[in-house]
């Protein structure tokens, strides 16, 4: 995580096993000799992947079609790859030496912000390229179907002599495209169905270079379209252009978790390596086959592992190249036969590397805070760990404690979840440690020598909780840690918090360039608030997919500002509020930053715009939506609206429509918008923040609204004086333009909602 200031960064989300996470270079662990359609032997026939000459053709108007994916291949050579375990896995075409050669790719994305996001990377709406080349990886019916359409169209095979040619360049295709291996691999060795299978192609369009086009079936959003990009700054990531569900696609149901238990047992060394044995039960499903897909840190390496106590084949990515670097990667284990569907198997893994490092101060700071042990989404598990450690320094994680003992220099402690969790993390440092009863918790405060006094962090920490166990529902986790760390954010895990060590510290003992007024609320008033209310937020209610991740950081914030409000005063909550609005409506590269994208699509902003734009829609934009619908239920429904999300949603995910469905229930019956559609439309999947002009021309009256696109429509309270002096509020439709009210009888002096009632701002 970097350095971050002005909002509390919380990186929860986890992505599941996908083709946009595989990279090259894999490392494989064989504790048994290779049976038939091993990992290794299938990865050596990946790495000497060819063309099949008998399979390669002059083709003329093939079609392939993936949902809302259409690949023309007009006229060129198409050539398939030599089988592996059975069947070709991929196919290159080519232009080349097809005087006329041409080939077409579109992707039509159904959604407004799809499509925008679509045309900022690619200048256009829709994805309409022609291209002169591309491959195909897949483990579907792709050789069926073209097979199909050559033998009804009439094809010439390759002169002979052209043959060395093409398959030179085919296969040096073939064998740069190691960053599928893993998932190719995976997709030989289990038993999916043809109907799930992948679609993958990368593609040298005349325009727009090298891109990439997936499909993956039983996957939240099929379709996903855009580039590997690497910045001075960043490690390469892949730059999501647009990422959709199709047309017509049936309804998404969500994987139930195949993990319920944890054991882990791991060793911190002195030189703060780590070791670590994991184990815990899966539940397999007919499509696992022999494999199981995990992922883990890049920066741990498989010593070994087994299933059901036989030892397997391990298949791990490893990034030689880039080996600082951060997140998490695919980890396959390859079972002799396949596994019992339904059953349950006991897994282990034994695992070791670095995931934590001292810093300049000489504190301990723990880099991979979510993916140190493997795991797969969704996760619902009871963790029941064990840590060794040097006995100078105090460790603390997720779970109750259940014992801590020393014993010949080494520091053992002992605590376990009472409840599933989702996930569970750990931080050390040498502490000092005191604990405090807060009602029905035990607290937990860590700190480094020399740092903000205690008393004053358990005071605060007791208020906030009693606070939001009044305002909502007691948690049923009843131990919470709050431990320092390094840098300028925090983050919330079940029972843990991680809080910038700066908050620590007085505010007058501050460094300087840490101290305003903005700063001074920011560490004092709303880091821990927003990381204690993650308790519930994130850990209790829970996203269903990273469309969703917005709110697991907005309710958070936004509770921190009723904190805020409740404790000191509106004003306060205001200051915030107002500041939040300047940072959004600022321009960048004469746009204002919050038209990077709107709040649903989560990491991808901070993937594609950087921390500062993901930042701002995600936590700042985001409060700002939680806010205005507050103002529209009400403060007393909005709680309500809280209350019936930790109520129906501590068992199951929260979707942005099933948030959308519960907050209607709750509108006042003469509010407009009745099922909310057009706020969820405006506000969470769209942008904009309109300036807005109220006007008399000649005894009418006019809504003018600007800096918005054309398609954008609000639904603006206005405050009305009645014929006796009292106020009534009037909800107005606008969009772009001019907007001619007609005001019922007998309203007039009607001004624009308060700056702190609305996100909008003035035409100057």
């Amino acid at each position: 995580m970097h350095a971050v200031l002005y909002s509390a960064v919380t990186v929860r989300a986890r992505f599941c096993v996908s083709l946009l996470t595989f990279f090259p270079l894999i490392c494989l662990c064989a504790q048994t000799s290779p049976a038939p359609q091993s990992a290794s032997a299938v990865i050596t026939a990946l790495q000497q992947l060819t063309i099949d000459p008998a399979q390669t053709y002059r083709v003329r108007e093939l079609q392939i079609a993936r949902g809302d994916i259409k690949i023309y291949l007009t006229e060129g050579i198409l050539a398939f790859s030599t089988p592996i375990a059975g069947r070709p896995v991929a196919a290159v075409f080519t232009t080349d030496l097809s005087e006329g050669g041409d080939a077409e790719v579109l992707v039509l994305p159904p959604q407004s912000s799809e499509r925008a996001a679509m045309a900022a990377f690619s200048k256009s709406p829709n994805l309409d390229e022609h291209f002169d080349s591309a491959v195909f990886f897949f483990s579907d019916d792709t050789v069926k179907e073209l097979l199909a359409q050559i033998q009804e169209r009439p094809v010439h095979t390759v002169a002979p002599e052209l043959l060395p040619r093409i398959t030179e360049v085919a296969n040096k295709v073939l064998r740069n495209s190691s960053d599928l291996n893993v998932r190719v691999t995976q997709s030989l060795l289990d038993n999916h169905q043809s109907s799930n299978g992948f679609f993958y192609g990368r593609f040298g369009g005349r325009s727009l270079g090298v891109f990439e086009v997936v499909f993956e079936p039983d996957r939240f959003e099929p379709i996903t379209v855009g580039r590997m990009v690497a910045t001075p700054n960043s490690q390469p990531h892949f730059q999501i252009w647009t990422s959709f569900r199709s047309r017509g696609a049936p309804v998404f149901v969500a994987g139930v978790p195949h993990i319920h238990s944890y054991h882990l047992e791991t060793t911190i060394n002195a030189d703060l390596s780590l070791s670590s044995v994991a184990q815990f039960d899966y539940q397999a499903d007919a499509d696992d086959g022999r494999v199981i897909a995990l992922e883990l840190s890049s920066r741990m390496r498989v010593t070994a592992a087994s299933i059901d106590g036989a030892p397997v084949e391990v298949l791990q990515q490893q990034f030689e190249d880039d080996p600082a670097r951060k997140g998490s990667a695919v980890l396959l284990l390859i079972a002799p036969s396949p596994l019992t569907p339904g059953g349950k198997h006991q897994i282990e893994v034994r695992y070791q590397g670095s995931v934590i490092h001292q810093v300049s101060s000489g504190e301990y700071f723990v880099d991979e805070r979510n993916s140190w042990y493997p795991f797969i989404d969704p996760t619902l598990a009871v963790f029941d760990m064990t840590f060794h450690c040097p006995e100078n320094l105090r460790l603390t994680s997720t779970g109750e404690p259940v014992s801590e003992t020393v014993e010949g220099g080494i520091r053992t402690i002992h605590r376990k979840t009472e409840i599933p969790e989702a996930f569970a993390g750990f931080n050390l440092g040498a502490y000092t440690v005191s604990t405090a009863d807060a009602g029905p918790y035990r607290i937990e405060f860590f700190a480094n020598r020399g740092g903000r006094p205690l008393a004053d962090l358990s005071t605060q920490t007791a208020n906030i909780l009693d606070y939001y166990t009044k305002r909502w529902i007691p948690l049923q986790t009843r131990s919470l840690a709050v431990t320092p760390i390094e840098g300028y954010f925090g983050q919330g895990f079940p029972g843990l918090i991680y809080l910038s060590n700066v908050s620590y510290i007085r505010e007058e003992d501050r460094p300087i360039n840490l101290r305003n007024p903005r700063l001074d609320a920011f560490f004092s008033d709303m880091l821990l608030p927003h990381e204690i209310a993650h308790q519930w937020w994130g850990n209790v209610v829970t996203q269903a997919n990273y469309r969703t991740a917005w709110l697991m950081e907005a309710m958070p914030n936004y509770s921190a500002l009723e904190f805020l409000e409740d404790s000191k005063r509106i004003s306060a909550r205001d200051v915030v509020l107002d500041s939040y609005r300047r940072e959004l409506t600022t321009k960048n590269d004469l746009l204002p930053s919050e038209s990077a994208g709107p709040v649903n699509f989560g990491d991808r902003l901070l993937n594609n715009s950087g921390l500062s734009a993901w930042q701002m829609i995600v936590y700042e934009k985001g409060t700002w939506i939680l806010h205005m619908l507050r103002q529209r239920l009400g403060a007393e429904a909005f709680r309500t609206l809280q209350l019936h999300m930790l109520q129906q949603y501590a068992a199951k995910p929260i979707t942005n429509e099933d948030f959308r469905r519960l907050a209607a229930e709750l509108l006042p019956a003469d509010a407009p918008d009745r099922d909310l559609t057009l706020f969820f439309d405006t506000w969470i999947y769209g942008t904009g923040i309109p300036k807005l002009k109220l006007s008399h021309p000649r005894g009418t009256t006019v809504l003018t609204m600007s800096g918005v696109d054309n398609d954008f429509s609000v639904d603006v309270p206005l405050h009305c004086q009645t014929p006796v002096g009292s106020l009534a509020m009037f909800w107005v439709r606008a969009s772009l333009g001019d907007n001619p009210l007609d005001l019922p009888r007998g309203l007039r002096s009607c001004a624009l909602p308060l700056p702190n009632e609305f996100l909008y701002s003035l035409i100057e």
